[in-house]
């Protein structure tokens, strides 16, 4: 296997992991690389993430599973996902897997970051 399709930057903001997207999403590549570090930050007992799609330029239908396996994932670690910066073909493909209403999505990091004071 040659270099991902998919690059991960991470960062934190306070018990939030922010995670930048950037490149392809796509079946045994970017959703792997993504599965492996959900798994690590859970490990580490991060279970409260952001999203950054802004620099994902294509998602297919296992990205999206991907997508869906770890925010559930997530939630049996009392955490959550919030998706920042959909473009308008993940939004639509979002949607058209009536998906929209799993996630909550964000256009600003600073609201998707609070959203989870908010609830806990």
């Amino acid at each position: 296997m040659g270099e991902s399709k998919l690059t991960i930057e991470e960062r934190q903001n306070g018990d939030v992991t922010v995670l930048v997207l950037t490149g392809q999403m796509v079946l045994d590549d970017g959703d792997l690389a993504f599965g492996r570090r959900i798994r690590d930050l859970v490990d580490r007992g991060f279970a409260k993430v952001v999203l950054d799609l802004g620099g994902v330029t294509y998602i297919d239908s296992s990205g999206v599973g991907m997508l869906v396996a770890k925010l559930k994932t997530l939630r049996e670690q009392g955490g959550d996902m919030r998706l920042l910066h959909l473009n308008r073909r993940a939004e639509s493909l979002l949607g058209m897997l009536k998906l929209l209403v799993v996630f909550e999505t964000f256009q600003d990091e600073i609201a998707a970051v609070r959203s989870f004071a908010v609830r806990t």
